[in-house]
């Protein structure tokens, strides 16, 4: 009689398949990533439709986001602890299609907000279960794997303002919202094919998973997040407003997502060779200075600078979730990327209805510059951000970078900051420094050579 696998060997079994697993996982991710941006695009026949305001729109998005953000640290550690990680995710999207579902026979406004509700309990799931079992089958290359993930979720959220455009236009947005929940379906049965349960669980505590690198990097994300999902939110009904068509308006929108095919990738390779740090400061500033222009823009520049925003907000998913599994304690990823997600999504949930409040008043466009204050706090705080772990300093020197920034100083350091913005140039432009080139003196105080 065959005894049951230890797991070691649901561990080899599974080092046999991890292309398999990514590129199921991706379309996992590409479904998940297309519901969670389903609602933007509808946001316009719904304000039509139950006649409201910008703001009980936002309250729309809040709804929508919150749960998903208050409960993916705790479905994380759940998932940890007893592993539970695939029944999860199978669960998540079940509930969604409920949702969905909900939705469409929404009567009353007060029913749309509970239905909004069901389907942020649904988007709790994915993520922080996802990156444990893509960091465990990659563990040499976690940000190449987390950002060819990403490119799923940018399929899908490119196709979430095409195919609800499309869908409403065919059917009403009642019965376009409720086809939307089929994939849901198809998704639970490949995962129930795809995924084995690990035997591994985390006895570590829930609290114990807070530590002070890892809310850093969170609040961080989460405030490059708030910007990114208010602008989503109104960019739609932004454009509407400013002549185009429901079609249009959602084309222009997926243009803008479809950057993220590109961003996302990209993001996890120069994860791997110089760390978040970095990423995280160019980033920040860059999607400030391109918000601050798209206010000031009209025409096709409104669609260029959006797509720049894209560009640089969705370069950072997959840098997120990588520094989030760096960071895990013990087997706690889910702990670790529930946190990251979990204070992303839950701090973003509320920007929209502050959003839409203010433009209610003052109109979007005022309402969008004062998102780049928000954007300009998350470059300050990246100062701040941990430095390479020793994944991204193996890729450093496989790729010969001049500059080793390993050892950061406890405060901000003008010399850290410029090796890192110089390895951050260095590998997006592939600079390399000539293989026989004299190495230069190195700095005792940082590590750095000079």
């Amino acid at each position: 009689m065959k005894s049951a696998p230890t797991a070691h060997d649901i561990q080899v079994g599974e080092a046999r398949r991890p292309y398999g697993l990514l590129a199921g996982l991706s379309v996992a991710h590409l479904v998940n990533d297309f519901y969670t941006m389903l609602l933007p695009p509808l946001l316009p026949p719904l304000l039509a439709a139950f006649g409201l305001s910008y703001f009980q729109g936002g309250l729309l998005s809040l709804c929508y986001y919150l749960l998903s953000g208050v409960l993916q640290p705790t479905v994380g550690h759940l998932a940890d602890r007893y592993a539970l990680r695939k029944r999860l995710m199978m669960a998540g999207f079940a509930i969604f299609a409920v949702g969905f579902l909900a939705i469409g026979l929404a009567p009353t406004y007060p029913v749309l907000l509970l239905a909004c509700l069901l389907c942020g309990l649904g988007a709790a799931t994915f993520h922080p279960q996802s990156t444990y079992f893509l960091t465990r089958a990659f563990p040499e290359a976690k940000g190449w794997a987390m950002g060819i993930h990403g490119w799923g979720g940018s399929i899908g959220n490119f196709l979430a303002p095409l195919t609800v455009a499309a869908l409403v236009s065919l059917y009403g947005w009642r019965q376009g919202v409720m086809l939307a929940a089929v994939p849901a379906v198809l998704v639970i049965g490949l995962l129930a094919w795809l995924l084995r349960e690990p035997q591994e669980v985390n006895p570590t505590r829930f609290g114990k998973g807070f530590t002070r690198e890892l809310l850093l990097v969170a609040l961080t994300f989460a405030l490059i997040s708030m910007v990114l999902r208010a602008f989503l939110t109104f960019l739609p009904t932004f454009l509407v407003e400013r002549g185009s068509s429901l079609t249009q308006a959602g084309f222009f929108t997926s243009l803008m997502l479809c950057v993220g095919l590109v961003a996302q990738p990209l993001g996890g390779q120069v994860y791997d060779r110089v760390g978040g740090k970095a990423m995280f400061l160019v980033a920040s500033l860059a999607t400030g200075l391109a918000l601050w222009l798209f206010t000031l823009s009209a025409g096709l520049l409104l669609v260029v600078w959006a797509v720049v925003i894209g560009f640089f907000v969705f370069a950072l998913f997959p840098v997120s979730l990588a520094m989030g599994s760096e960071l895990a304690r013990d087997n706690g990823v889910g702990v670790s990327v529930g946190i990251i997600f979990g204070l992303s999504f839950t701090l973003s949930a509320f920007t929209p209805a502050v959003t839409g409040f203010v433009a209610d008043r003052l109109g979007l466009n005022l309402a969008f510059q004062l998102l780049v204050f928000l954007a300009a706090l998350a470059a300050l705080l990246s100062l701040w951000l941990p430095a390479r772990r020793a994944s991204a300093a193996r890729h450093a020197g496989r790729l010969g970078l001049a500059r080793e920034c390993e050892e950061e100083p406890r405060m901000p350091d003008p010399e850290f900051i410029r090796c890192e913005v110089e390895n951050f140039i260095a590998t997006v432009t592939m600079d390399r420094p000539p293989v026989n080139a004299r190495q230069p003196p190195v700095s005792r105080r940082t590590n750095v050579r000079l």
